[in-house]
């Protein structure tokens, strides 16, 4: 910062003595310091030494000092004021007042600049107070500093300081550093708004979402309590299809006339058979007058039988004129056999009770139900199938909630098993709701944790079921390996204590990976039940396989249920081979 010089100090005796007198008038502010041969100081002497005095020695110096105020404005460029950070620089403008206050001491010092004494304690003091202020506050370092100089400051030359306002901003590139912060600010403000609006949009929409589909899992419901009692004949059908689409009343109201007339048109044609065989009979005097009493009596009485009432469900028509029906007994067991998809029943339902300790009397018609337990491998070794045995369980509770009716007839258990059983989902009838468990990855692989687990939870479910009422087949698991076991001669004996229970399952055995399909035969409760992976494939080749044989096979099962011939039909799907076969 360049400044120019502003002298204090103007020797009295080299003004010429005819301006004297100008000189004085026209300098009213100034104070004359004389300084004597021993050096002392003294203020106000006036008239200059005599020759006398010069000539004895005692003449002296005489100074004229300026006392007028005087008034500077400087900026501070060249000179950086650093910041807190002592990377970036301030820019200071000041306005600073100031005289002097003791003449004698400005002589003593002999001050020629005035302003490179008021500047060198200006300058050091706004720097102090700029390095304790971040870029982005010069308001408040600005403040500070003016604060400071409120008051009149004496320096030790002399001269007072009585006002000093300064002003201070960012340099250029400070100002384009904090242009820069405060895009960034604006930027992350508007971000965060945006993402604050999207979360919340999106957290309206699943809202919105859970509201709708609660209604529908709520209609659902509704619908399938109110579609629960219906027969399951064509009329029952078209009632179901005109629940769910009462739009459809024109169409479904076509179709039930339709069925009536066919079947008020099958009745006609059975009378006419009928009347065609009497005329056949008497043109042919097969029957004779004698005969027509005996046959109104009811001897051919098979070819005059009531027609049922157009409209009527099954039951209701073969209750027409006939004695009320007798409650079937309820028992525990079942037709459950090994076979293909045109295999035949096993053992019947009276073997299945007395499997299960004898059959139950009921009053009324009862619900069938039969437990089925997925028992999966959860070792380390299946981690590489985790996922796909997670997306089979995912598929399978489609395909079940999608036929309430058949998973109605079923209760699913999964049950994973590594060094310990681990019960993932306990025995449930799979539905929309119904939440799918995840299967994980840990620990060694024992089977006898498996069949530990199984005896553990399945005889106290089954008597739960049959604590319920209603006909409890015999249960059927679904056992799925990775890998060799660790307690390879140790887990024959569960599995022999849950052969040897009168719950005792039907065990339907598939191994992947590197599970032997010997093993596969022995868990198996037939050879037909036991599967293996095709070798070489990947292991989502070899979980899809086993996602579409529990599917087939469970919509079968229920089915089988339903209609009171529960056959278990496990047929090869494509990527499986019977392990017999290896």
């Amino acid at each position: 910062m360049a400044t120019p010089t502003l002298p204090l100090i103007l020797n009295v005796d080299s003004v010429p003595p005819q301006e004297r007198t100008a000189w004085w008038d026209e300098h009213r502010s100034v104070a004359i310091v004389h300084r004597t041969a021993d050096g002392r100081l003294t203020v106000g002497t006036r008239s200059p030494a005599t020759l006398w005095d010069k000539l004895r020695g005692k003449g002296g110096t005489r100074y004229a000092v300026d006392l007028s105020d005087h008034r500077r404005k400087a900026a501070l460029r060249n000179t950086p004021l650093p910041c807190s950070d002592q990377a970036h620089r301030f820019e200071a403008t000041f306005d600073i007042g100031f005289r002097v206050h003791d003449p004698a001491e400005v002589v003593h010092r002999n001050v020629t600049d005035a302003l490179a004494v008021v500047y060198g304690y200006v300058v050091p003091t706004i720097r102090m107070y700029a390095r304790r202020f971040a870029i982005d506050e010069a308001a408040r370092a600005e403040e500070q500093i003016n604060r400071a100089f409120a008051q009149e400051v004496r320096l030790a030359e002399g001269i007072t300081i009585f006002s000093c306002t300064v002003g201070v901003e960012p340099d250029e590139d400070a100002r384009a550093y904090i242009r820069t912060l405060a895009r960034d600010q604006r930027e992350r403000t508007l971000g965060r708004n945006r993402h604050d609006s999207a979360a919340a949009a999106e957290r309206s929409r699943q809202a919105i979402e859970d509201i709708r589909q609660e209604g529908e899992l709520q209609r659902g419901r509704q619908r399938e309590a109110a579609l629960a009692g219906m027969p399951l004949n064509i009329e029952g059908l078209i009632r179901r299809h005109l629940v769910q689409h009462p739009e459809d009343t024109v169409r479904a109201t076509q179709l039930l006339t339709e069925w009536e007339a066919t079947q008020v048109a099958r009745a006609e044609l059975g009378v006419q058979r009928h009347d065609a065989m009497f005329k056949f009979l008497v043109e042919k005097d097969i029957l004779r007058s004698p005969d027509l009493l005996l046959l109104r009596e009811g001897v051919l009485g098979g070819l005059n039988q009531q027609v049922p009432p157009v409209g009527l469900p099954p039951a209701a028509a073969s209750a027409v004129g006939s004695a009320p029906a007798q409650p079937a007994p309820v028992s525990w067991g079942g037709t459950v056999t090994p076979g293909h998809s045109g295999g035949g029943t096993g053992a019947g339902t009276a073997a299945g009770a007395a499997a299960a300790g004898g059959a139950l009397a009921g009053g009324g018609p009862r619900t069938a139900t039969m437990p089925v337990y997925l028992v999966f491998d959860t070792s380390q070794e299946a981690a590489p199938f985790t996922d796909g045995l997670n997306d089979a369980l995912r598929s399978l509770h489609t395909a079940l909630a999608t036929s309430p009716d058949v998973a109605g007839a079923l209760r699913v258990c999964v049950l994973g098993f590594g060094e310990q059983p681990d019960m993932r989902l306990p025995l449930t009838r799979f539905a929309w709701a119904t939440n799918v468990p995840h299967l994980p990855a840990h620990g060694d692989c024992r089977f006898g944790a498996a069949f530990e687990g199984l005896l553990d939870v399945l005889p106290e479910d089954v008597d739960r079921l049959k604590r319920d009422g209603g006909t409890v087949h015999r249960p059927v698991v679904f056992f799925a390996a990775t890998t060799t076991p660790r307690d390879g001669a140790q887990w024959p004996q569960a599995q022999q204590r849950l052969a040897a229970h009168r719950y005792a399952p039907t065990v339907v055995a598939c191994g992947l990976g590197a599970a032997e399909g010997r093993t596969m035969l022995r868990i198996a409760s037939s050879p037909r039940l036991a599967f293996v992976a095709a070798p070489g494939t990947h292991p989502s080749a070899q979980t899809a396989p086993l996602s579409a044989l529990l599917q087939s096979t469970l919509l079968h099962l229920g089915r089988g249920v339903l209609s009171g011939r529960p056959d278990l039909v496990a047929d090869c799907p494509q990527g499986l081979l019977p392990a017999a076969e290896r």
